[in-house]
């Protein structure tokens, strides 16, 4: 769990500083008193990145733009009688180029193993996204919980990325006859080899999280409607390939298919296939959530996804702190409840919003947490 947090020139948080308890925090305070912004560097802590920015150089404090002053978010965590502590560093430089430094107990670690240290889902109303959002929104969320997952997903994910943007400067050289043919099997494998661990992983999480979900949309729903997710994969380009966790079978269908699109791929000037194509398809009742989902279906795929979320990271034998940004509002009294008794088996949560009445009206012990304009 979270045990104390110091934030500096994060949002509007210029110089604060909390500890917290155990069970559930309720956060109040005025509109712009950092209650969201809170929760944000929490979870920007946890992930290396903002669930409510478009960019990550936008939650530094405007104010010290140009200054060389810098950001910085720094939490201890506990397990059991074991404390780590966590830095984040964020520097904008005068291009507003942002740079991140990590940091565990005092040692430099690169950022994609900084990630997952402090386990963490967040509820917002940006997660809508998800649902009527691009594939690569729901990319993103596929590849945010992988990281939490397993330990080496973030650092492979960036080795990916990186092999997609050369091969695709090769692809387009080899169009412009500056390059030949033949170089592209080295890019080619590497990108089967470290796409294929990323299918992998990412079929994985998404089977068990859609086993978790089913169960629970059943409940969120109360049986009126059915809610589903699947992987699809850019490799299954036909629908022919059943879909496995076996590595060695994914890698040689992926082999296939990007030989198959290879002469498309030098067409585009870009890679067609692979990872960075796939897409997770959310249903509502057989149908695509997407085309046929109201709003407040929509809310409440999410919420059974994020819940979802909460007890796959659980069985790893870590609980995940609960970020519940203003996640009450949209959902009846119902499923208030439901959410409230849910949360109410972690070791902790934290929550904004204007309305704690159905916390309180089951009795719930709650610890309060008040932020001022000054903090």
């Amino acid at each position: 769990m979270l045990k104390n947090i110091k934030i500096r020139n994060f949002r509007n948080l210029i110089n604060y500083e909390t500890d917290f308890k155990p069970g559930i925090t309720t956060l109040y305070g005025r509109n712009g008193s950092g209650k969201s912004s809170l929760i944000e560097a929490i979870y920007f802590l946890s992930i290396g990145s903002s669930f409510r920015a478009r960019h990550d150089r936008d939650t530094v404090n405007k104010n010290i733009y140009g200054s060389g002053d810098f950001a910085h978010i720094k939490g201890i965590i506990s397990n059991k009688n074991d404390f780590t502590e966590l830095q984040l560093m964020l520097n904008l430089n005068d291009s507003m180029r942002l740079t991140k430094n990590s940091n565990i107990n005092g040692a430099k670690i690169k950022l994609s193993k900084f990630v997952g240290a402090l386990k963490s889902v967040c509820f917002s109303v940006n997660d809508i996204d998800v649902i009527f959002g691009s594939p690569s929104d729901r990319r993103k969320y596929i590849d945010l919980l992988n990281m939490q997952l397993t330990s080496n997903y973030a650092s492979e994910l960036l080795e990916y990325k990186n092999i997609v943007e050369s091969r695709n400067a090769l692809l387009k050289n080899i169009n412009k006859n500056y390059s030949n043919k033949e170089e592209l099997e080295y890019w080619n494998t590497k990108m089967i080899d470290v796409g294929s661990y990323i299918i992998q992983q990412r079929y994985k999480s998404i089977q068990k999280l859609a086993e978790i979900s089913e169960l629970i949309f059943s409940k969120i729903f109360n049986a009126e409607h059915n809610g589903k997710i699947e992987y699809i994969q850019s490799i299954d380009t036909h629908n022919d390939h059943h879909l496995s966790d076996d590595f060695e079978e994914i890698r040689s269908h992926f082999s296939n298919k990007i030989i198959e699109s290879e002469t498309k791929d030098i067409s585009y000037g870009r890679s067609t296939i692979g990872p960075h194509r796939d897409d997770l398809l959310i249903k509502i009742d057989g149908d695509n959530a997407y085309n046929f989902a109201s709003r407040g279906q929509a809310r409440l795929l999410i919420l059974g996804m994020k819940l979802a979320e909460c007890e796959l990271i659980k069985q790893n034998n870590v609980e995940p702190i609960i970020l519940l940004d203003d996640a009450f509002s949209e959902l009846d009294f119902q499923n208030q409840e439901y959410l409230a008794k849910f949360i109410a088996d972690y070791k902790q949560c934290l929550i904004t919003g204007l309305d704690f009445r159905v916390i309180k009206n089951l009795n719930m012990p709650t610890n309060e947490l008040l932020l001022g304009d000054d903090s």
